[in-house]
């Protein structure tokens, strides 16, 4: 595993530095390890630790497992008068004093890498596999928590595959996959992960990019397979074409589970027509909207008046709100998301774009807003995790009709 390539250049080389001296002499001390999750954050310490261990513990973790292994390391070389590695005081530490290790094994690490790949990768295309890629998509959601960088998932599937098999062959079929599996190679940037999801379906999960450049690199994607002709046995076969679908990272979903799904359901009306690519949509608004576990309350204030609402449901375009006064569509307010348990305190310009009266004097107002900075989007989704309620892993997502966004 590659140290993240969101780390600052100075202290992931300082990491790889750790990992090649862990078997000597390595020193990083307790402040110095501090010093690189403040830069960092504390996936630092998920990263050293898988590099070192194989072991996938989360961020908070493996800080206090890196931390007590440095305090034993200390301990050993006090008690032996000598210099003990870093995996040499892991070991006894897993072994000894947290036996999280069973059986370990000693193996050349080139060795270990060259496995591990062949694990991550799909052995007809050579891309990575479903494996490789359910492991990504939750690392791309941590980076945006941490540098609010949004990231995409395209959805690929070949149009009339089957037929395409059953005219040339499985062979060809096969061959077809390979080239397209180099098309998207090509086409991908450095950064991107291309995977064979499985069967004639692809994902591209494209890191730092918004919906429009998403599109954009779905259409040339497109536009490369249907100009690409399948050689095979001698042959110039015709050409395949690809449907694709796209669902962006937070705005249209909060968990892999919905992402997947969503940019599914746009692949799905990709496929309607084919050869074409389709963002997600839920046909009621421009982003999904999420159910507060816990009413917000809302302090709502215009030129002339100060009124106080309460907030039902939230998205990153607008929030459904309920108030005892009306307030004149159009109209500009300004309000504070606030949440003192989650320390969060995120000023807000909105919009109203819905006024509806409910009954017992009270009014249901829609407010919309935008966020284009990188900072307010991931006070916003820490907000919404706080205070929605996870069923299982996903987040409970409700199209209301009406609400606005």
């Amino acid at each position: 595993m590659a140290i993240s390539q969101d780390l600052p250049g100075d202290f992931s080389g300082q990491l790889n530095a750790l990992i090649e001296r862990s078997t000597t002499t390595c020193f990083l001390n307790k402040v110095q390890w501090e010093h690189l999750a403040k830069e960092c954050g504390d996936e630092i310490y998920a990263e050293a630790l898988y590099r070192l261990s194989r072991l996938e513990l989360t961020p908070a973790e493996a800080r206090d497992t890196v931390q007590a292994i440095l305090q034993h390391q200390d301990g050993l070389c006090q008690a032996l008068g000598r210099t003990v590695s870093l995996v040499t005081a892991m070991c006894d530490y897993f072994m000894q004093v947290n036996p999280m290790l069973r059986e370990p094994v000693l193996v050349e690490v080139n060795l270990l890498r060259q496995r591990e790949e062949n694990a991550y990768k799909d052995e007809l295309t050579g891309l990575f596999n479903r494996r490789s890629f359910n492991q990504e998509i939750p690392r791309e959601m941590e980076r945006f928590r941490r540098f609010g960088h949004p990231f995409t998932l395209l959805m690929l599937d070949l149009d009339h595959f089957k037929d395409f098999n059953d005219t040339y062959g499985h062979s060809a079929g096969d061959q077809a996959l390979r080239d397209i599996a180099q098309i998207l190679g090509e086409t991908a940037r450095l950064l991107d992960s291309v995977v064979r999801y499985g069967g004639e379906e692809f994902a591209v999960i494209l890191p730092q990019t918004t919906r429009e450049e998403a599109v954009g690199v779905a259409e040339r994607i497109r536009q490369a397979v249907q100009r690409h002709s399948i050689n095979f046995a001698g042959q110039q076969l015709p050409a395949i074409t690809v449907s694709i679908g796209l669902a962006c990272f937070p705005n249209d979903a909060l968990d892999m589970a919905s992402l997947v799904q969503r940019a599914d359901q746009a692949l799905y009306q990709a496929k309607v027509t084919r050869n074409c690519v389709r963002p997600f949509s839920d046909h009621q608004r421009t982003h999904t909207r999420y159910t507060l576990s816990d009413p917000l309350p809302l302090r709502l204030s215009n030129k002339t008046d100060e009124i106080f609402a309460v907030a039902r449901d939230i998205s990153f375009g607008g929030l459904l709100c309920d108030s005892d006064k009306p307030v004149a569509r159009t109209s500009a307010i300004d309000l504070v998301l606030t949440d003192s348990v989650l320390g969060i305190r995120l000023p807000v310009k909105a919009q109203v774009n819905r006024v509806q009266a409910i009954g017992d004097g009270s009014y249901q107002l829609g407010l919309s807003f935008q966020l284009p900075d990188e900072d307010d989007q991931k006070t916003l989704l820490a907000l919404i995790e706080g205070r929605t309620q996870p069923v299982g892993y996903c987040f409970r997502a409700e199209n209301r009709p009406g609400a606005c966004s």
